[in-house]
């Protein structure tokens, strides 16, 4: 039987009941992709007598009084049911006014007899909508930082305007997470250790400690975040989009006018302990937070000088800063302590190929030399006379590069050294998956060279350079001076690391490794502008990404706007469009790295910003000069993808 049309709203019988039109902007975000964040809005009909919710209605914008009205209707025509049956109140409770004066008119023009009241929603309403937005959100809300005690709206005034004019500033340009400053403020006995972040293009803000035993611990442990966190928690402050500040914190800046640099960079402040408790920083960590946020831009611009060797020269100073309360006086120290480079862990190289979520080892490409190697006995092509200790032994890495187990890895090269002490392909795995520290793994790839200089002999370098890599003996060898390259780059020894990627250019300038890219990429940190310059001619024929926005940033530093340097940009531009955003500030790096790339995709931009982002922002004018290009223009996105690590031959 067909369903009747339901009937007019004067043509429904009238209740005894009062309802409740409640309207709330949620505090949840909705995020479609490549779309700007919005906080919907809910319409809520709720029955004074018996609690239910006789309509609801979710819209995108704050809903008009046409909104309102149909949610109304349809709570009297159509309401749920199991709860009511269709009927009209004897009266309605509105909010606002406004709304009130236009239902009044609509009731009248309706004939409908149903009086307007006004006033606050009843607690209970409020909290039926808080637990609507918990459940939807599916984690607890953070309380505002009014909530703290002695928190008052002209310290977060203060606190607000500090950040904003830090963010402004920059100090992240020239301050890497290494740079480990110490400020104290008065008010407090001891300093307070701080890590500038933002050097990367990732994350913007502050890492800060109590205690100089917390910074090594982040520093040097090799264990999971949380369990490196201080048990009495992290401080951190970063500048985040506006769907990641906490709504009350949301409603105190709309309330007071609390000044924000821009729409990505709300200062959010959090506690984290090493139970991943979250919670928020007290009125004595906003003072400091305050204090310190003026402090950091004067230290980068007036006290921070560089040592022409990659670091800056020390420096212990008093500063007076402004704050809400006046003029504070600041001590700040650089560098804070001895980080002790080489305990902290090293980051292995990744030679499998995986899924795009990263999966674990699932297949090593140096096992394919393995099958090449076998090939080259059955051609008869090896060259030189080979060991037959060291050939077991090179048989056993083949075993260990095929092997996914981790344990049975380090087994297999460790029977290869019994084998034969010569195999530098055992100190290569040793030194990327046992070594707990850098200097563990320096002291592995050191014996993997030696093991490679005795294994080849002084006569087969004499001989053969120019074509190493492309003999697969020399492999083990270039793989463990490689990485002794990119551990002595971690430990700021720059000129050993510069000596070790020329020589791996000189053995072989096929380059098969990638190791001109790092070379590139160390160099133009360096400023070794003449030698940039000899590398860029050398391989003049690149036509990627690195190469050519490298070229055009190494012109620039010549002579500026220059005719070649614009020739130069915009042969870059042609290359690879999606560059300039990444560079300029448009779009923030993403925190996972691309998998793959190609040449003149935005993985290739992404892949060129990791390396060179802090490079083009300290040139001066730099960043200027690429964003005033026409075809350098970029629009901000939040869409997120993930990286690949180097572009080292596997």
């Amino acid at each position: 039987m067909p369903r009747k049309n339901p009937r007019s709203p004067a043509e429904l019988p009238q209740s005894s009941d009062l309802w409740f039109i409640a309207i709330a902007q949620l505090h949840l975000w909705i995020t479609p992709p490549n779309v700007a964040p919005h906080r919907p809005y809910l319409i809520f009909i709720i029955s004074h007598e018996t609690g239910a919710i006789l309509a609801s209605e979710m819209t995108e914008a704050e809903p008009t009084f046409d909104d309102v009205r149909q949610s109304l209707l349809n709570a009297m025509q159509s309401p749920p049911r199991a709860v009511a049956k269709p009927s009209q109140p004897k009266g309605i409770v509105v909010t606002s006014e406004s709304l009130g004066k236009s239902f009044i008119q609509f009731f009248s023009e309706s004939n409908l007899q149903i009086e307007t009241y006004q006033s606050e929603m009843p607690d209970e309403i409020n909290e039926m909508v808080r637990e609507l937005e918990a459940h939807m959100r599916g984690a607890p809300e953070l309380p505002g930082l009014l909530a703290s005690k002695g928190v008052t709206p002209d310290l977060l005034r203060g606190f607000y305007a500090a950040a904003a004019d830090y963010y402004r500033a920059a100090p992240w340009v020239p301050l890497a997470n290494i740079h480990v400053l110490a400020l104290r403020h008065p008010a407090e006995r001891s300093a307070r250790f701080v890590v500038v972040m933002g050097n990367g293009g990732v994350e913007y803000g502050l890492s800060v400690y109590r205690r100089w035993a917390d910074v090594e611990r982040i520093f040097g442990g090799d264990a999971p975040p949380l369990q490196l966190m201080p048990p009495d928690g992290a401080h951190s402050l970063s500048f985040e989009p506006i769907e990641n500040v906490p709504f009350d914190d949301l409603d105190a800046i709309q309330q007071h006018g609390f000044e924000i640099a821009s729409d990505d960079a709300y200062p959010v402040a959090i506690t984290v302990n090493n139970q991943g408790e979250v919670a928020r920083p007290q009125r004595a960590d906003l003072m400091w937070y305050e204090a310190a946020l003026r402090a950091i831009p004067v230290l980068v611009s007036d006290h921070l000088k560089s040592d022409k060797r990659g670091d800056f020269e020390p420096f212990d100073v008093t500063l007076s800063v402004p704050t809400h309360t006046g003029d504070v006086q600041m001590q700040a120290k650089y560098p804070a302590g001895d980080l002790h480079l080489m305990q902290q862990p090293p980051t292995h190289t990744d030679w499998s190929e995986g899924d795009a979520e990263g999966d674990a080892l699932s297949f090593d490409r140096r096992a394919m030399e393995g099958m090449m190697a076998q090939l080259a006995r059955d051609l008869g092509a090896l060259t030189g006379a080979r060991d037959p200790k060291l050939e077991q032994a090179q048989q056993l890495m083949y075993r260990a590069w095929e092997e996914t187990n981790p344990a049975k890895r380090l087994a297999l090269a460790h029977d290869a050294l019994a084998a034969s002490p010569d195999c530098a392909d055992a100190y290569v795995l040793l030194a990327e998956e046992e070594a707990p520290t850098i200097e563990k793994a320096v002291e592995y790839y050191r014996k993997g060279i030696a093991a490679g200089e005795r294994a080849l002999g002084k006569e087969y370098f004499a001989e053969y350079v120019g074509d190493f890599w492309g003999l697969l003996e020399t492999r083990p060898y270039m793989r463990a001076r490689m990485g002794l390259a990119h551990m002595l780059w971690k430990l700021q020894q720059f000129d050993e690391a510069l000596a070790h990627f020329s020589e791996l250019l000189r053995l072989n300038p096929n380059d098969n490794q990638g190791v001109r890219y790092e070379l590139l990429n160390l160099l133009m940190f360096l400023e070794r502008d003449a030698d940039v310059g000899q590398l860029l001619a050398q391989y003049e024929d690149e036509y990627s990404a690195a190469w050519l926005y490298s070229r055009a940033l190494y012109e620039f530093r010549r002579s500026d706007a220059s005719v070649a340097a614009n020739a130069a940009l915009r042969e870059a531009l042609k290359q690879n469009k999606h560059v300039p955003p990444y560079l300029a500030g448009a779009k923030r790096i993403p925190p996972s790295l691309p998998q793959t790339m190609g040449f003149g995709d935005e993985n290739e931009a992404i892949s060129y910003a990791v390396d060179h982002l802090s490079v083009w922002r300290r040139t001066s004018g730099a960043v200027e000069w690429l964003k005033a290009q026409p075809s350098a223009k970029g629009s901000p996105t939040r869409k997120r993808a993930p990286r690949k690590g180097g572009r080292r031959a596997k």
